[in-house]
């Protein structure tokens, strides 16, 4: 690409590439200082004009009438000291325009006859500020970190399908002045929604989200009630049904929203003013989504004030009560950054994408580590509150409560795809066990839809009472699935650690007549059975105890197979092997594999016995080892398994002391290739307990250099590990904690070659 600057006659020319945007900073600064000359910049494209700016003085940059700037790629325009006025047609790429100066005398701006769309938008003019004269759209990030932004009801945050744009961390000193439009893009699904408008000052909930009641394509949406009419400004329901919810903390319940005349933000007061809703979304106000069977995206629109700095709602004040938040600002923030006061640190979404019409996730993070635990596993919500996104959050002790949102909880993590009754106890750095069970809907064609889910986890920094450690359930509109304990319906039962014959008893509602299928995924287990029983078609099912189990069951027209106690699940023979077992691995040796363990202060031993599973769950003894101390000193035992089968390999150690306890240790897993294909594969993946195991098959002996980063190649751990054996298993204990998402396994063996292998972390 050729760029061309014409002045007095003369033509330089010089190659399109990153550096180019200097050049063309050099030329604009070059305009503005000349106030006698008009200055053309002209772009071509393989004789094709995609550029035609003219700038007439010194104070703006000026598009002309049909002429085009184009911003190719991830490239930066710097307006300083002057105003950018489109009459013309501007492409912005991944640009980013920034206004700034500090010298003139008057105010900058945007304007020109036609719309400008920018894809990040930064004022940095301390002088006199920016303001939009004309409607100004940005797509992905707005940043003001100097000086004062005047909107005048025409800038536009955008939201598509790709980006929902937000507004950065606002420094003390700067503020953004008039109104803005804030979009929100809802894909085509029929669903319930927890959702707010993040303003003050706003407009009404008609004018907004229904699109002052007119019918335009991907536009707004219809928020029906009974007694509809142009009193109220509801839609017609041919159900009579109301489609808009706020919630009542004094009460703990939903109440219909019976005016939509009144604003969309409840107060007027500048500060925190944004009320959650929970909105059922058909798509557009197209009449034809009131069939059960349509919908279509949209784009839901508010006008308001946007709300920049401090921002703190006052929360119920009952122990274990729920209130509604809409996140107050134009942009996600990171829950885990915000001011609590009296609250837990826990909060309740709705997942839309999951069961018929979405459903409850409740995340917690209950050892303030920064990672949350969801009550269902597969749902995408994170720590990041969404622009747009409403969601509850739990008293801890009777007395005021709050929360608090300050600039810096905003987060760039958009994303498009919830104690203890006094002072919450943080568990120690003891291994929890997690059972997580998933329920989902079978289709008729097989497939599965994911409806619900919860998880059980038990230490015995927990309580066996039911506290506020325990986190309740909330009904979702279609089926639901939950703990029950003590009259108490739990998204999450935290409990101590396992004894024999111990049970957790599920409740299943609101289930229709069609085949579903339970999801049973254990972690860090030792236990010797996990049994689910059926008080139905009165069977039991073994569930795996190192990997997921899959269970279909059916509701048939006996109303029997519906009752919601009709499963449990059973906790047999179950034994911790003492802490002086302090480690046990198995790994592949050539066309065997060697299964290893270790004790420490070894006393009151007999013997252990190696036992053997193909499945996980049905284990046999194979080999068997006779006590070498019981002296109070450290052993090391190892047996060769010379029949292994090809894949999956399971061990654990059957430990019996002297007066006939029988106790087990955890499982370990080996899988099997007797081929002599040449591989390194990490298992599990994702990794648990920080321990990331490296199957070497048909790899050389020596020592290997192993180094794990993450995705901004920063170096997490670093560690050498000697492998005896052409098939081998090294394990990495990484002794900082990973945090959930993605990293990489650096290898190099010991013939110098390196090899890459992605980590994943849940």
């Amino acid at each position: 690409m050729i760029f061309k600057f014409y002045k007095y006659g003369f033509q330089w020319f010089a190659n399109w590439h990153t550096d180019s945007l200097l050049l063309i900073k050099y030329l604009i600064m070059k305009t503005i200082t000349n106030t006698h000359h008009s200055i053309k910049v002209v772009l071509f494209t393989a004789a094709l004009i995609l550029m035609l700016v003219s700038i007439s003085n010194a104070q703006q940059i000026k598009i002309n009438q049909r002429s085009h700037l184009v911003m190719n790629g991830n490239v930066q325009l710097v307006v300083n000291n002057a105003a950018f006025n489109n009459n013309g047609n501007f492409a912005a790429s991944n640009s980013t325009v920034v206004i700034t100066g500090n010298t003139d005398t008057t105010i900058s701006y945007v304007g020109g006859t036609n719309a400008t769309t920018f894809n990040n938008l930064s004022i940095s003019k301390s002088a006199n500020g920016v303001q939009l004269k004309s409607v100004s759209n940005v797509k992905n990030t707005l940043t003001v970190d100097g000086g004062t932004l005047f909107t005048d009801s025409t800038l536009f945050l955008k939201s598509d399908a790709a980006l929902t744009a937000r507004v950065a961390e606002i420094p003390t000193g700067c503020n953004i002045i008039g109104k803005t439009n804030v979009e929100r893009y809802i894909p085509s699904r029929r669903a319930w929604r927890l959702m707010t408008a993040p303003l003050t000052n706003a407009n009404s909930i008609y004018n907004s989200w229904q699109n002052k009641g007119v019918y335009t394509p991907g536009i707004g949406t219809l928020i029906s009630g009974p007694n509809a009419g142009t009193v109220n400004g509801l839609d017609v329901s041919p159900q009579s049904n109301t489609s808009m919810r706020m919630w009542n903390f004094n009460t703990q319940q939903f109440v219909n929203v019976t005016n939509t005349y009144v604003s969309i933000s409840a107060e007027n007061k500048g500060s925190a003013d944004n009320t959650g809703y929970f909105i059922f979304v058909r798509g557009d106000r197209d009449l034809a989504n009131y069939g059960t069977a349509n919908s279509n995206i949209t784009t839901l629109t508010c006008t308001g004030r946007l709300q920049v700095g401090n921002q703190s709602f006052t929360v119920s004040p009952v122990s274990g009560a729920m209130s509604l938040i809409g996140n107050p600002y134009a942009s996600p923030v990171d829950f885990s950054k915000l001011n609590r006061t009296n609250l837990m640190n826990r909060f309740y979404v709705w997942d839309a994408t999951i069961n018929i019409l979405g459903g409850y996730v409740m995340l917690d993070d209950l050892s303030n580590s920064g990672t949350y635990t969801k009550s269902v596993g597969a749902s995408n919500q994170t720590k990041d509150i969404q622009s747009g996104q409403a969601f509850f959050i739990q008293t801890l002790n009777n007395g005021n409560a709050s929360l608090g949102f300050t600039e810096n909880c905003k987060s760039a993590g958009n994303n498009n795809l919830m104690f203890r009754p006094t002072t919450p106890n943080t568990p120690a750095n003891l291994p929890s066990q997690f059972l997580r069970t998933n329920l989902y809907i079978v289709n008729t064609d097989n497939s599965l839809l994911l409806a619900d889910g919860i998880f059980a986890e038990f230490n015995n920094n927990y309580s066996d009472s039911v506290l506020l450690e325990d986190a309740p359930k909330f009904t979702n509109i279609n089926e639901n699935i939950a703990f029950l304990r003590n009259g108490n319906s739990l998204a999450a039962e935290r409990r101590p650690m396992i004894n024999a014959n111990d049970t957790l008893f599920l409740k299943l509602w609101k289930t229709t007549q069609r085949t579903y299928q339970f999801e049973f995924i254990p972690t860090n287990f030792t236990a010797n059975q996990i049994i689910l029983v059926d008080n139905y078609l009165n069977t039991t099912a073994n569930l795996n105890v190192a990997s997921a189990t899959a269970i279909t069951f059916s509701i048939d027209a006996n109303a029997a197979s519906a009752a919601t106690n009709r499963f449990m699940i059973v906790f047999k023979n179950f034994n911790v092997l003492p802490v002086n077992i302090s480690s046990i691995k198995a790994y592949q040796q050539n066309n065997n594999i060697a299964v290893e363990w270790k004790v420490e202060n070894e006393i009151n031993m007999v013997k252990y016995e190696v036992e053997k599973a193909t499945n996980g769950i049905s284990f046999s003894a194979f080999s068997s080892k006779m006590v070498l101390g019981n002296n109070n000193r450290s052993s090391v035992y190892n047996v060769f398994d010379i029949n292994p089968e090809t894949g999956n390999n399971f061990y654990r150690i059957k430990s019996f002391d002297q007066i006939g306890q029988v106790k087990y240790s955890a499982i370990v897993k080996v899988i099997m290739n007797k081929s002599t294909v040449s591989s390194m594969s990490i298992y599990p993946n994702p990794v648990t307990n920080n321990i990331i195991n490296l199957q070497l098959s048909n790899q050389p002996e020596g020592n290997y250099q192993l180094r794990v980063t993450n995705l901004n190649g920063q170096t997490i751990y670093t560690t050498s590990l000697k492998s005896n054996s052409n098939n081998a298993t090294l394990s990495i204990n990484v002794p900082s904690k990973l945090y959930t998402g993605i990293y990489q396994l650096e290898i190099l063996n010991p013939a110098g070659e390196r090899t890459i292998q992605q980590v994943i972390v849940k």
